[in-house]
């Protein structure tokens, strides 16, 4: 049935909102290892490495899917790909489960990465249906929309690493297949919940693009269906967003005109004209064009953007996969009477503090960034710079750390960071290239962070084993054990810090030409198409 109103169109975007919200605290799940993963490693007797190739295994199921699960959002829509996140998650934990319990047998360390294989895909096709969607139906505060909507994706393993304290590590030994199935049964009805709610509702007409603009330029597109199902009777200013240009008498609801004519009189298309506050500040300077597929790969832009992130990301990665090890070697290491439980109720409180890091990261920098650019004409690529800094920041302090309470804070900054960076990044692909092929690009610009997880993993994983050959925890005092590894962390940092740097002054050089072109009213030279602040 055509969505002919505003209201229909706001109540489906709050109740697809939700609906992504509960899909990403299923995503979430791909980050609780450390709660479970010490457990298993110890009932099934693997080394370090092997823990360690178990737990990246989840990551490369979830980012080397990317590209496909982004095709299957843009083309086959979410509720199909909630409903294989739903199986997908009920079945990869269960089998965890009566693995460690014992009812599968005993099985080999790369059954078990096959296992976390699965829990990767259902967290990337659950992520996926979430964050595209959420991109489509939101335009002049998607930073606000993503971040919220990749906020329960930061906050799920806070939740349920406090869950997993407070239920099943109680006694002498943590229940830990009960764990598992409970994480089994949360996959499967979040899924559910999510496949029942989310769609494409799309933006709804809107008359914000009043100046003319050329053919083959970005109007934000993703969302026609909704536009075109709109008579001419609720076109007036029913858009979910207002105007925000003060000249001009129309243009169209997609925001495709024909080039202003010779002999016309443009005056009310002039800059000074168009920008509601009688300057030049009003206008964005730094929205793309729309590109997917080769065009995407092929643009340097989109190739350092990768870069940061595959460089960035996989740092998260690593020390989310690794706590638990560090948070036993620094615990044993100084207690002269330790605890098994107790141990594990001090990695729950670091996954917990990581995760909260990691959702008031993802919470707040949408909105940091559209206030920023709104208000201040902060750029968005200046504040990828400040990220990339923390995330560098954040090693230097886990590296250096010789007490767990200096280490806390270490996981708070890599949390934080972390989900700073995971924030800001989808908004940054969906406003410099579009949202009509979001999902593609994004699944593309994310596959290759297993990578560099796995790399820094491996050699954190070969430091240990080589520092403490008989896996014993109680000899890493200070955590010289594994050090090393974290000064390789750091320069795979700085490496993401100066990639993030030649990326804002790119953006910075192209801001600049597309305002000199726009005000000498030479836009059929323009590259990139500027609009008044509405990304």
């Amino acid at each position: 049935m055509a969505l002919r109103t505003r209201s229909q169109r706001y109540w489906l975007r709050t109740l697809s909102m939700l609906g992504a919200c509960s899909a990403t605290t299923t995503s979430g799940t791909i980050y609780l290892f450390s709660t479970y993963g010490p457990a298993l490693s110890r009932r099934l007797h693997l080394t370090s490495t092997q823990a360690n190739v178990a737990a990246i295994s989840a990551n490369y199921g979830q980012l080397l899917s990317g590209p496909f699960f982004g095709w299957a959002a843009d083309t086959l829509g979410p509720q199909v790909l909630s409903g294989f996140a739903a199986v997908g998650s009920f079945a990869a934990f269960s089998a965890l489960a009566y693995t460690y319990e014992g009812t599968l047998g005993m099985p080999s360390w790369l059954l078990l990465a096959a296992y976390m294989v699965l829990v990767g895909l259902a967290s990337q096709s659950a992520n996926m249906a979430a964050v595209t969607t959420t991109t489509k139906n939101f335009k002049q505060n998607r930073g606000s929309a993503v971040s919220l909507c990749v906020a329960f994706f930061g906050l799920s393993p806070f939740v349920l690493s406090h869950v997993s304290s407070l239920f099943f590590a109680v006694g002498d030994v943590p229940d830990t297949f009960g764990y598992l199935k409970f994480l089994s049964y949360l996959g499967l009805g979040t899924s559910t919940v999510a496949a029942l709610s989310l769609s494409v509702v799309g933006f709804g007409p809107s008359r914000r693009y009043q100046r003319d603009i050329p053919d083959g330029f970005i109007v934000d597109r993703a969302s026609d269906t909704s536009s075109d199902l709109l008579d001419d009777s609720h076109s007036e200013i029913t858009g979910d967003e207002e105007p925000l240009l003060a000249g001009g008498s129309g243009g169209s609801p997609t925001g495709y005109n024909a080039t202003p004519k010779p002999g016309r009189d443009n005056s009310a298309n002039t800059p000074a004209a168009l920008d509601p506050r009688g300057d030049m500040d009003g206008v964005d300077y730094d929205t793309a064009r729309e590109l997917g597929g080769m065009s995407y790969l092929r643009d340097p832009e989109a190739q350092l953007l990768a870069l940061v992130l595959f460089l960035c990301a996989g740092i998260g990665v690593f020390y989310n996969n690794n706590i638990g090890t560090i948070v036993n070697a620094l615990y044993f290491s100084s207690t002269d009477d330790p605890d098994p439980s107790a141990a594990q109720r001090l990695i729950n409180h670091h996954v917990a503090v990581v995760s909260l890091g990691s959702f008031m990261g993802r919470l707040t920098i949408g909105a940091i960034t559209d206030l920023g650019k709104r208000f201040w004409g902060l750029p968005r690529s200046g504040i990828l710079v400040v990220v990339v800094f923390c995330m560098v920041l954040s090693q230097i302090i886990a590296g250096a750390a010789e007490t767990l309470t200096t280490l806390l804070l270490g996981s708070a900054l890599t949390g934080l960071s972390y989900g700073f960076l995971f924030g800001v990044m989808p908004t940054l692909v969906s406003v410099w290239f579009g949202t009509k092929h979001f999902g593609s690009n994004w699944g593309m610009t994310t596959v290759f962070i297993g990578f560099s997880g796995q790399a820094l993993g491996a050699f954190f994983g070969y430091v240990y084993d080589a520092n403490m050959p008989d896996q014993d925890p109680s000899k890493c005092r200070g955590g010289a054990c594994y050090r090393d590894a974290f000064v390789l962390s750091m320069g795979v940092g700085l490496l993401g810090l100066l990639a993030a740097v030649v990326l804002a002054r790119r953006r910075g050089d192209r801001r600049r030409e597309n305002r000199r072109l726009w005000e000498a009213q030479e836009i059929e030279h323009i590259e990139y198409v500027p609009f008044i602040l509405a990304e």
